[in-house]
């Protein structure tokens, strides 16, 4: 699914580019053009980096949490 229709970036690139190390709306736009033109997407962009951090915070917790 595209999430920045301006520049026809989707979803994935957009996820892959945050696991890539995007931490912002801006480095997402500086590594794949996503958010650049309209900005009507940005706000999506930032909830994708949210969510992001938040699967790796998730998955940080539960391997400390594991028993050796």
């Amino acid at each position: 699914m595209y999430v920045c229709l301006c520049r026809a970036v989707s979803e994935t690139t957009i996820v892959d580019t945050i696991r890539g190390g995007a931490t912002t709306v801006e480095a997402v736009g500086q590594a794949c053009a996503a958010g650049t033109n309209c900005g009507k997407c940005r706000t999506s962009i930032e909830f994708m980096i949210l969510r992001e951090q938040e699967l790796v915070s998730l998955a940080g917790r539960e391997q400390r949490e594991t028993p050796p």
